[in-house]
């Protein structure tokens, strides 16, 4: 690989760190800032009128009158997801998943457990309740169940809750149909009316606040937004984000690894909302404080008659982000699968990881090996670029004393300097490039790996190699005055270290030293980075030290003139051409009009006399 696109890869690696470094810090302080206004806020109301409730309790504090019932809970249990639906708001308290432990203890993973409302609450769109007491519970046929109640707006309410049988990710999901009938002698607005449609929290303490999101489509729009909506290049934090769609298909948030899908059966113009509050991790995910949204879903913007009913049927997924299953679900939700730029390559590069795994056993260390095969399929394609790469460097080092005298001979005169180096370079056939193209071509490669690994829910939980606990997560195996362990990290350096020491060198002492502190960059970049990461790019440094070595076995290849050294390649021919018009054009200046143009002598003939 040539060393200046290294020098180049370095320095975008080093902005990018820094730039991740500081949107975290960011991010940290505007929590810590939005923890003391709300503290802040809170004493004040209670100071100035202690039997006041706050403007936004949660709903474990809902001041509901005890004659009106009392809560009661039903569990609608599928293989892969319990939920857990309560008599208060008639909705979806959480959802546990029964294949995804939490990060710390035995305990499985859990969504909605730390929202404002209950998943399927009527709410006014500006987040307050509509709901009215408790919820009369009557349990239905099989996997459902049915809420009945009453609004402070006087609709009465039904809510029904039913297990998916069968279709794609039926396990994680489930129908919502809600029943508002107007009881009363006039019509009911629903304007202002929508439900709770679910929130998200990081599923661990040392998740990236850029793995929170929530999303939308619009007619086949797809977008999303992340924490860094609410608080602009300038410092503003607005309060909420509300924008309405002509035609949604879905919305929805997410995290790094899990995603809740609210789909209306029949799509119609709505309003999304999206508020971010701070949230107290359970120990379970670290116990400390990150950022959570909680979102709302506006129904149609219509009236209910009198004595009339409006039924809206809803589909709710919750699951983890999955690569093929999210594909497999209908509406265009695989865009939920958002890998970014190199997304195509992300997709094909998950697809052969499951592949191999499932050749692997599929469990234990089956994922850590379909890293390693899948690396070594890469670098295997790669071959012949890195030959190529290798033998156009070796040419390149033998180059260097000729390329030595011409800048000696030129000091002062870097454009000479630089035609007669690409005349070198064309006498030796030697493309000064050709050093780049593994590098050209590994750039998607590599991000496209990279972002299917950070996304890869699949390799949660997953061991390698006896120290690894956890692939998704950085291999730590203990911590030294509070700094953390990582071994593949570490070995990531040495290996890049001995890859770049057995490289033919090129360039000059500046940029060698540079190309020397490229392992030590790289290793606090990527110190605390998911482990599969660590061990794909360790897996990929053993393999290349191999080809290297390999490439130095072989013969040397030899500095001679190239046959079509004497031939001009059409960029030359190009360049005469451009140079030719402009001795023309010079030349044309020098006899501009109304210059006086010095007149031929006349020749002399012979004296004659007279």
């Amino acid at each position: 690989m040539d060393r200046k696109a290294w020098i180049v890869v370095t320095l975008c690696g080093i902005l990018l760190a820094i730039s991740m470094y500081q949107s975290s810090q960011n991010a940290q302080m505007l929590r810590e800032q939005r923890i003391a206004e709300e503290k802040q806020k809170a004493a004040e109301q209670a100071a100035a009128a202690p039997e006041e409730k706050p403007a936004e309790l949660t709903v474990e504090k809902l001041p509901i009158p005890e004659e009106l019932g009392s809560e009661e809970s039903h569990e609608i249990t599928t293989p892969t997801n319990t939920f857990t639906l309560s008599s208060l708001e008639g909705g979806i308290v959480k959802t546990e998943l029964l294949e995804e432990k939490a990060v710390h203890g035995d305990s499985n993973v859990t969504m909605n457990d730390l929202g404002r409302n209950r998943l399927g609450a009527l709410t006014r769109y500006s987040g307050e309740s509509l709901e009215k007491g408790y919820y009369s519970l009557v349990p239905g046929e099989g996997d459902s169940v049915t809420f009945t109640g009453k609004t402070s707006n006087n609709l009465d309410v039904t809510k029904t809750w039913t297990a998916v049988t069968d279709g794609p990710g039926s396990d994680h999901r489930l129908t919502f149909t809600l029943k508002l009938t107007n009881p009363t002698a006039g019509e009911i607005s629903l304007s202002d009316v929508a439900i709770f449609s679910g929130s998200a929290a990081p599923v661990h303490q040392k998740e990236q606040p850029r793995y929170l999101n929530f999303f939308w489509d619009d007619n086949g729009d797809f977008d999303s937004e992340t924490s860094g909506y609410f608080s602009s290049f300038f410092g503003a934090d607005p309060t909420e984000f509300r924008q309405s769609f002509g035609q949604l298909n879905f919305a929805g948030v997410e995290n790094q690894f899990f995603a809740t899908i609210v789909s209306p059966q029949e799509p119609y113009p709505a309003t999304f909302r999206a508020v971010q509050k701070t949230a107290e991790l359970p120990e379970e995910r670290g116990n400390e404080t990150g950022n959570s949204f909680n979102t709302n879903l506006s129904l149609r913007d219509e009236a209910i008659p009198a004595g009339e009913s409006r039924t809206y049927v809803f589909d709710i997924f919750m699951g983890p982000k999955n690569n093929s299953l999210i594909r497999s679900l209908d509406g265009e939700k695989k865009d939920v699968m958002d890998y970014g730029f190199f997304g195509l390559i992300s997709h094909w590069l998950n697809l052969l990881l499951n592949f191999l795994a499932r050749i692997f056993g599929g469990e234990g260390w089956a994922w850590g090996w379909a890293i390693v095969v899948t690396t070594l399929i890469i670098r295997t394609i790669m071959w012949p670029l890195h030959a190529k790469s290798t033998r156009t460097m070796k040419r390149m080092s033998k180059l260097q004393p000729k390329i030595k005298a011409l800048k000696e001979k030129y000091p002062d005169n870097p454009n000479k300097m630089n035609q007669e180096m690409m005349k070198l370079y064309k006498t030796y056939g030697v493309n000064p490039m050709g050093g780049c193209l593994p590098m050209l071509a590994q750039i998607p490669i590599f991000f496209g790996f990279y972002n299917m690994l950070q996304y890869a829910v699949e390799l949660r939980n997953q061991p390698f190699l006896g120290w690894v606990d956890d692939l998704s997560q950085p291999d730590t195996v203990g911590h030294v005055l509070g700094i953390p362990i990582n071994i593949l990290p570490i070995l990531m350096a040495v290996t890049m270290f001995l890859q770049m020491q057995i490289t033919p060198k090129t360039g000059d002492k500046m940029q060698q030293r540079i190309f020397m502190l490229m392992p030590l960059i790289f290793f606090f970049f990527c110190y605390n980075f998911a482990s599969a990461l660590a061990l794909y790019w360790t897996v990929q440094n053993i393999f290349s030290i191999g080809q290297t070595w390999l490439m130095q076995k072989m013969p040397e290849p030899e500095l001679k003139t190239a046959k079509n050294a004497g031939k001009k390649s059409w960029m030359q021919k190009m360049a005469d051409k451009a140079e030719e018009a402009q001795k023309q054009r010079k030349g044309q200046a020098k006899a501009r009009p109304g210059q006086k143009k010095a007149k031929p002598k006349k020749p002399r003939g012979p004296k004659t006399g007279g």
